[in-house]
């Protein structure tokens, strides 16, 4: 089974975090030593008895939400190896700290019309003389693409600046994505429609954009050249996320960022699956990044603030 601190070691966690964090597990559980609890049988309860014992301390609620983050993550590695059934403060929240960012959720059909209202120029388009066009069609064409990824697939921009031509795997309809300091490594499936979209791109598309580079490179997606520019420029990287939102406001003004994509299709997700499915799919590292988007179903919002707001 191993121990806590080693679990929290192999989630690749700095020294001074694991040694905080297992200090955090150790103080709970010699908090219910007290009352002769046993750890596998705490519940909500004993958990905000802790809670309120480390307030009248005098403890601010950043740190007690710390604590709570710790106690979640210790409840989950118990679930694991089987020494409990449940996490009884999977939901739970602490008033006054800090919460993720809340953004107006595009509905399916909002986020569907996103991609589907992006045009891509066709020679009827182009104007006589027009030098710039070959350009212009293929990072629209490019850009289709990414949408299609970011929409379906709740991708960040910086996880689809890093794809590279051998995360793409068209025979089996499925797509890696690398992990990063914030987000673990995953592999999602593909839609049918979106499988004939990227063979088309790398095989077309992107054998045209890769005569613009400076080198060779697999990255899949590409940049193209400024105007008046025979390569592209940026050493590589894809800068093409101010454009985009600038384009696709043009037609949905309701964007406000990519940011606000990805918590739309995974509050979505989260009516789909369950909480474990949707934090591999999204990528979490943490279960309660997941949570963080409960609060985003706004009809079971009221309810989570009474039973989980105790504070």
């Amino acid at each position: 089974m191993g121990s806590f601190k080693q679990h929290l070691e192999s989630q690749g966690k700095s020294k001074s975090t694991v040694t905080a964090y297992n200090s955090y597990a150790l103080d709970f559980i010699s908090y219910l030593d007290r009352d002769n609890t046993e750890v596998e049988n705490a519940t909500a309860k004993e958990v905000l008895s802790y809670l309120n014992y480390l307030q009248k301390k005098g403890q601010e609620n950043k740190t007690r939400s710390t604590r709570l983050i710790v106690i979640k993550q210790f409840f989950n590695w118990q679930i694991e190896h089987g020494a409990r059934a449940d996490n009884p403060v999977a939901h739970l929240k602490i008033r006054g700290t800090k919460r993720q960012k809340l953004y107006p959720i595009l509905s399916k059909q909002e986020l569907e019309e996103i991609y589907v209202s992006y045009e891509i120029p066709t020679e009827q388009h182009k104007k006589a003389k027009c030098n710039w066009f070959k350009t212009y069609q293929l990072s629209k064409q490019r850009n289709k693409a990414v949408l299609s990824l970011l929409i379906n697939q709740g991708l960040t921009t910086p996880e689809i600046a890093k794809i590279r031509l051998g995360d793409l795997r068209l025979k089996d309809g499925k797509i890696k994505i690398i992990g990063g300091r914030k987000s673990d490594k995953r592999i999602l499936d593909l839609r049918s429609n979106q499988i004939i979209e990227l063979m088309e791109y790398q095989y077309t598309t992107r054998t045209e954009l890769l005569k613009y580079q400076k080198e060779e490179t697999d990255l899949l997606f590409l940049s193209t050249p400024s105007a008046g520019k025979l390569e592209a420029t940026g050493n590589g990287e894809l800068q093409i996320w101010k454009s985009l939102i600038k384009d696709i406001r043009k037609y949905n003004p309701k964007l406000i960022n990519f940011k606000q994509v990805r918590t739309s299709v995974i509050t979505h997700w989260l009516k789909q699956y369950n909480l474990r499915q949707v934090q591999d799919m999204a990528g979490h590292r943490y279960v309660s990044s997941t949570e963080a988007y409960l609060v985003n179903q706004t009809e079971d919002l009221q309810a989570d603030i009474d039973q989980f707001h105790p504070f």
